[in-house]
């Protein structure tokens, strides 16, 4: 009796134990029932940017709904940044009367919801948003409890104005996680912190989390394919990595990139489970991009119930990418060591051949070469364009965008900004060589150099695998200017398990099938970023 009596007590011991175990990781994680797939919808950034008005919004809505958006999937719309304008003595934040005649979001979340759809809004971690909007920093708890109130589906928090430090980053994340758990009403937590390093521990903190900048334009696009390919491990069914959102029209109408390049976004966007959510001007959207993001069988991919994020089976990095800014021996006749500063607009230091600016990569203290672009956009409440503003002064390279802030040589050949001491040491001692049209190091002898440090592969082939056994998901994708032959081989298959003496492909955009033997598969791509999608059947 004595040993049956110490067995059933060492089993409630374990049950207690395993118990308690299973609640405490269940409280750490975002436990709302969502994102069993990637979500699908609309996002106001792209579109709107902060020219925001919510009768503009409204007709947006109507345009989703009409157009067959919403019937095909994207049920979330989501309002991005430049809507709150303060907080009232309470503290709880108030929407922009300007454009908000009620000073808050529930007419549009209403208006939303009565179409069928659920609505999403923004906020940011830190005490500003990027567009220098009120902050949720220890804001959370009334924050999430207003947009509850509203009938808020879905909030993504920016990092911008908010610490760089990783730990710190997620405690702020896991608070307002908690905050929207606290409210007993299910809404959809995007993390939008723009690094890769959210990843692993993304799970634990909300439904997706974006794992690189900005995309922008089709060059974003490549970094974020590239920077994804490494991530699959960490999706699947309620979080996701988010390589950012959909580009088409702007709400002006002119293109971010070219309908092809839309188009092979959208099937990578499937191929990689990432979230689908256009942020283009529906309302004025072109036939070709309207039956790019209406494509079922392409949607039917992404939405796959298997829920898991397809891998690069061929090739490598697609994009240059953001060239980090480097040093090199000083050769007065290397031309990649040829700057000019103040063009194409003052404080600006463009190299002569790459044609690229000296810029501050995500406000952050990394320094890259990137587009010089002169207008556009708002960075950590800043204009953008001053990310590429930069100035000599008592020996030493500074810029605006952030007080105190100086460049300083890091080891031999790197760069960093970081807070400008009061005697500034030797490797802080930078001046611009106006004979040479060199950016000269005292410190080690150096010069600021913009030479390519890699070449990008020209193609890659991707793959899925789907809830059907006998069915794959296959992505063949070209960069190149000119037309390639993609080729997926035994080797190439063996990485999805799919070995078969014969199979067939279907194309998911023009319908056509074609016959693969000896698991041997070769399309010609045609070039500038196109691609071919298909489903593989055994």
């Amino acid at each position: 009796v004595f040993e049956l009596d110490l067995m059933i007590a060492l089993l409630l011991l374990l049950f207690v134990v395993v118990l308690f175990g299973v609640e405490k990781r269940t409280a750490l994680a975002l436990d709302n029932g969502l994102g069993l797939v990637p979500q699908m919808g609309y996002n106001s950034w792209y579109d709107f940017g902060c020219s925001i008005d919510e009768k503009g919004l409204i007709e947006t809505v109507d345009a989703l709904v009409s157009l067959g958006f919403v019937q095909a999937g994207y049920n979330y719309f989501n309002l991005d940044d430049c809507w709150a304008k303060g907080r009232y003595a309470n503290g709880s934040v108030f929407a922009d009367p300007l454009t908000f005649p009620s000073a808050t979001l529930k007419p549009l979340a209403d208006h939303a919801h009565s179409k069928g759809m659920k609505f999403g809004t923004y906020t940011d971690r830190g005490t500003e948003t990027c567009a220098g909007r009120p902050g949720a920093l220890h804001h959370e708890t009334i924050d999430a409890q207003t947009y509850a109130e509203w009938g808020v589906d879905y909030l993504k928090e920016d990092s911008c104005h908010a610490s760089s430090d990783h730990t710190l980053a997620f405690v702020e994340y896991g608070k307002m996680r908690d905050a929207l758990n606290s409210t007993g009403r299910p809404i959809f937590f995007s993390l939008c912190g723009w690094n890769s390093w959210y990843a692993p521990v993304g799970y634990s903190l909300g439904n997706s989390w974006r794992i690189g900048p900005d995309d922008v334009n089709w060059s974003g696009v490549l970094k974020n394919i590239d920077i994804n390919g490494e991530l699959s491990k960490y999706a699947g069914p309620g979080g996701w990595n988010d390589p950012c959102l959909l580009m088409a029209e702007t709400s002006s109408g002119s293109l971010r990139m070219t309908e092809t390049q839309t188009r092979t976004q959208f099937n990578m966007w499937a191929i990689m489970a990432s979230p689908l959510l256009i942020s283009a001007n529906v309302r004025n959207m072109s036939d070709f991009n309207q039956q790019t993001y209406l494509n079922k069988d392409v949607i039917g991919v992404n939405q796959d119930p298997l829920s898991k994020q397809g891998i690069r089976l061929v090739g490598g990095d697609l994009s240059r990418g953001n060239i980090p800014a480097h040093m090199a021996r000083c050769n007065a006749s290397d031309p990649y060591q040829k700057w000019s500063y103040g063009t194409p607009e003052a404080a600006y230091l463009q190299n002569k051949v790459s044609s690229k600016c000296l810029n501050v990569d995500n406000c952050g203290s990394d320094l890259i070469y990137f587009d010089c672009v002169t207008s556009g956009g708002t960075c950590c409440g800043e204009d953008c364009y001053d990310n590429m503003k930069f100035s000599f002064a008592n020996g030493v390279l500074t810029t605006p965008l952030k007080n105190d802030q100086c460049v300083e040589v890091m080891g031999s050949t790197s760069l960093i900004l970081t807070k400008c001491p009061v005697s500034p040491p030797a490797p802080f001692h930078i001046q611009y060589n106006t004979t040479t049209l060199q950016i000269e190091s005292f410190y080690n002898g150096e010069c600021l150099t913009a030479a390519p440090m890699s070449q990008p592969s020209q193609t890659n082939v991707w793959g899925r695998h789907l809830s059907d056994q006998s069915r794959k998901a296959m992505v063949m994708i070209n960069a190149s200017p000119t037309n390639q032959t993609v080729v997926c081989d035994a080797e190439c298959f063996s990485q999805l398990q799919f070995n078969h003496p014969t199979m067939t492909a279907t194309d998911l955009w023009s319908g056509e099938k074609i016959q693969i033997n000896s698991n041997y598969f070769s399309v010609e791509v045609e070039g500038n970023g196109s691609s071919r999608m298909f489903i593989i059947s055994s």
